[in-house]
């Protein structure tokens, strides 16, 4: 259906249609156009809008060109074809649509876009390539690299350059300094950019801000080897642990067979100390009663020194079992009778060596655990002195410093030899073992003036209040009771 044209018939050189567009030859009404003599004809183009039957505006140029009418004379007529531009039209929209999306997605994307030519200049760069320059991509395009950028910066990316106006693709991570902003560490995607022809003439440049990402990344590593540092460390407190406990382990096996060891010894020392004290005793005032008997039988006289020598080997008798008993019988220590109890254990008479008791200053201890571990703690460094010392006196003192308490027996005997570092028996393994049990600690010293001092620090810590279920000292006051009443 062909368009209505939209001209006017009157005052118009166009007032017929176009016989040229139509093929036809033009009409002498309407364009016979006189010119002036030696005056060049000129092409015109007129914009237009056309309108179709059904109403639709349709974009058109009519364009006008001047020719001579041989059938004329000569004359001078004007030649019009019409073209209708709606495919040209709708194709420029398009092109300005996707010109605005690829606009669009260039300055939105997180990551900044460059274009550069072979003479190392700016053709085109995105906003987020200017912002980060502080910038306008006016103010950049067509600026040399050099200028933007500075030396220190172009001399960084130099060797990248090179390769991709070699038709190489380069990819790269490094800091790049540039000229006010500072030296970020980036991630770039270098291509060739390429003529017609296949020629390079320049690069586009894909370019990412990666320094928080490498920050993070520096703090992890650093993380990740300090993890590693506290890992080889708890492994080999881990290690030195289960080394002790193996050695806790194989020194309780030691103490369960010297436990076995010292019970028959103990036995076979009571059974002799029975012997040869109470059972001498007896016999004796066997004899003797025998004796009188026979006396009394034969209506003999009876000497009062023998009846009082019978009562005499009784008593001797009574008081031989009374310490023994004594010796065997498990004291059970609580902290109302602490002191109460080293002062009884230094005033027995069974020592051979004097002892005494020094409390300076009155001190009570609180927990009963603590109290029964230190008196039987004090009481086997007593005997051990009595035994071996071969001192003229033993000293039991109690004190307390800012740090916490000090329990101490200390004789001025032979003291230890000097080969030998701390001693090895079984009541030093105990002492030592009941210290760490109330959370102490059992040393072995040498006095200056000779002798020998066994300590037990406890620090005040220690000296808290605690329950007896929740207390892992009662666990050896109650483990073996009988066991540890026959050892000490």
């Amino acid at each position: 259906m062909a368009p209505k044209r939209e001209t006017k018939r009157r005052n118009s050189p166009l007032r017929s249609r176009a016989p040229a567009a139509a093929g036809r030859r033009p009409s002498q009404r309407g364009h016979v156009r006189a010119h002036p003599d030696g005056a060049k004809p000129k092409k015109k183009s007129i914009g237009c809008q056309l309108k179709s039957r059904k109403g639709e505006r349709i974009p058109a140029v009519l364009c006008s060109t001047p020719i001579t009418s041989r059938a004329r004379n000569g004359a001078m007529l004007d030649q019009t074809a019409i073209m209708d531009l709606s495919v040209r039209k709708r194709a420029e929209k398009t092109l300005r649509a996707k010109k605005s999306e690829l606009e669009a997605i260039i300055n939105r994307t997180p990551f900044m876009l460059t274009r550069c030519s072979y003479d190392l200049r700016y053709r085109f760069v995105s906003r987020a390539y200017a912002r980060m320059l502080g910038r306008t991509p006016e103010e950049i395009a067509g600026e040399p690299i050099v200028e933007i950028m500075g030396e220190a910066g172009l001399k960084t990316i130099s060797p990248h350059i090179e390769k991709v106006l070699k038709g190489h693709t380069v990819e790269f991570e490094t800091e790049v300094p540039y000229r006010g902003v500072g030296a970020p560490c980036v991630q770039c995607v270098y291509t060739p950019d390429r003529d017609s022809k296949g020629k390079v003439i320049g690069w586009f440049a894909s370019i990412s801000d990666i320094t928080r990402r490498k920050l993070a990344e520096a703090a992890l590593q650093k993380s990740k080897k300090l993890l590693g540092k506290r890992v080889r460390e708890r492994t080999h407190e881990l290690h030195v642990a289960n080394r002790e406990l193996e050695g806790e382990i194989a020194q309780r096996k030691g103490l369960e067979g010297e436990i076995l060891e010292i019970s028959d010894r103990e036995q076979q020392r009571l059974g002799q100390e029975l012997h040869d004290g109470l059972c001498q005793h007896l016999t004796a005032v066997a004899f003797m009663a025998r004796s009188t008997a026979l006396r009394l039988k034969n209506h003999r006289v009876i000497e009062v020194s023998d009846i009082e020598k019978i009562a005499e080997l009784v008593n001797d008798a009574a008081t031989d079992t009374r310490n023994l008993s004594r010796a065997l019988h498990r004291v059970d220590i609580d902290s109302a009778g602490f002191s109460t109890a080293l002062q009884d254990l230094v005033d027995r008479e069974i020592w051979k060596t004097p002892c005494r008791l020094e409390i300076k200053p009155p001190l009570h201890i609180d927990d009963d655990a603590v109290a029964s571990h230190l008196y039987r703690i004090a009481r086997e460094a007593v005997i051990n002195a009595n035994k071996h010392a071969q001192a003229r006196e033993i000293v039991v003192a109690l004190a307390r410093s800012g740090k916490g308490t000090v329990l101490s027996v200390t004789d001025n005997g032979i003291g230890l030899p000097s080969t030998v570092s701390s001693p090895r028996g079984l009541g030093f393994h105990i002492m030592k073992y009941r210290a760490r049990a109330i959370g102490g600690r059992l040393e072995i010293e040498r006095p200056k003036k000779g002798g020998t001092r066994v300590a037990c620090y406890l620090p005040n810590k220690a000296l808290q209040s605690q329950k007896r279920e929740n207390n892992p000292a009662q666990a050896v006051s109650c483990e073996n009771p009988k066991a540890l009443a026959a050892l000490i």
